[in-house]
């Protein structure tokens, strides 16, 4: 038996491979620039360049989104990607490979992402029932959990077994397998055929989203969350530091713990909440997530440095993530109309893809004067309080269940 249908299950298989493919990319990429160039910064601005198309192209890309055969998008992006990382794995193997080549790629690939991506949150109301829609984007958000945890492992130990030509090889051809996969999926999607130009089209999706007050919660809701959340990522390895035992053994059990936390919030979301739908769940998600990250605050100012009381709460953090993540993904699939599914999720992407780095440069700033302690606290209870007011600011539209039927 298929996981919810065999188009899913094909969809999820080829997100597993690729994702897992992209993280042992990643890490090995990072570690070949600070090996050759011995510069922070160029790793840095690597990472930068990585990001930059998906940021500037991501919501043009929706209204390409919109107007093209999904399938085509997904299969051909994925066979791009693919040929780019082996052609990289190749000039590495002749020694020609070049710092440039990596920048060039990272370009090429975000392109390539800053379509894939939404496409495939569109894609799922078209393959998946809308009974299953839920239980669809917890499968997905336990693949981006188990890989949080298993990519970061595969990747240090990748360079160590079979070096950066085997890891530039084995991503290379996970994207390949990956957009096999796509090609056997059974999908109606139009092409459509408007004469709309581009400006006008992308106008349309915004106005949309302005018009829907549902759609315009869950854009806010990606930007402030990715905003807070974004504390985890910069202030947590200098938080390892300072607990008990080996700092980098320390960080690596925290995220490990986060990711962990992923996997069960979307197996308790894929498994007891299935009927209903609702903004109230989120805003209560959202809460919770802020609790949490204010507990590591709170533990961190009382001075409590034992390593597994801080897994705990990363753990509940971590289920949070997964269960608000799931739930808006569900709740725009429910009330996005197809054709404007490509623009939307394009937003979405592109509003998640500002909000990340912008946290990132904050956060990384504010630590030169406060303590990752009262930062976490003063992180964790903005979160809680935008839940808060997020849930009796919009009391009336958060009674309106969508029952999914």
């Amino acid at each position: 038996m298929f996981l919810i249908n065999r188009n899913f299950c094909l969809l999820l298989f080829g997100q597993i491979v690729s994702q897992l493919g992209d993280k042992a990319y990643n890490i090995a990429l990072m570690w070949w620039l600070l090996e050759k160039t011995k510069s922070p910064f160029l790793v840095s601005s690597f990472l930068v360049i990585a990001m930059l198309p998906e940021l500037i192209f991501g919501p043009v890309a929706g209204v390409y989104i919109d107007r093209w055969n999904k399938k085509k998008i997904l299969v051909v992006s994925d066979f791009v990607r693919g040929i780019i990382v082996l052609t990289l794995a190749i000039l590495f193997q002749s020694e020609l490979l070049e710092i440039w080549h990596i920048y060039v790629a990272a370009l090429c690939i975000s392109l390539c992402s800053a379509l894939f991506n939404p496409t495939t949150m569109s894609v799922i109301p078209v393959i998946v029932e809308k009974d299953k829609l839920q239980q669809a984007n917890a499968l997905s958000q336990m693949v981006v959990g188990a890989v949080s945890i298993i990519g970061p492992l595969l990747g240090s130990s990748s360079i160590v077994l079979v070096g950066y030509i085997g890891v530039l090889i084995f991503n290379g051809i996970s994207y390949i397998i990956s957009g096999i996969a796509e090609l056997f999926l059974c999908m109606t999607t139009i092409e459509s055929q408007t004469e709309e130009s581009v400006i006008y089209s992308l106008t349309q999706g915004f106005r949309f989203i302005r018009a829907d007050m549902r759609v315009l919660v869950i854009v806010t809701v990606i930007a402030i969350v990715h905003v807070f959340v974004g504390s985890i990522v910069v202030i947590m390895p200098f938080l390892a530091k300072l607990l008990d035992g080996n700092g980098i053994n320390n960080l690596g059990l925290l995220q490990s713990a986060i990711g962990g936390g992923m996997i069960i919030g979307a197996g308790y979301i894929s498994k007891y909440v299935r009927k209903s739908v609702s903004e109230l769940y989120l805003s209560y998600a959202i809460v919770c997530m802020g609790l949490g990250i204010l507990a590591l605050g709170t533990l961190q100012l009382i001075h409590i440095e034992l390593v597994e009381i801080y897994v705990i709460v990363c753990i509940i953090i971590g289920s949070c993530i997964a269960i608000a993540s799931v739930l808006w993904r569900t709740i725009a699939q429910l009330c996005v109309p197809a054709e404007m599914s490509g623009r939307v999720f394009s937003v979405f992407s592109t509003t998640g893809n500002i909000s990340l780095p912008i946290s990132i440069g904050i956060f990384g700033l504010l630590l030169n004067y406060m303590t990752p302690g009262l930062l976490f606290f003063v992180a964790g209870s903005c979160l809680m309080v935008f839940g808060v007011v997020l849930l009796y600011s919009n009391r009336k539209n958060f009674e309106s269940i969508v029952k999914v039927r």
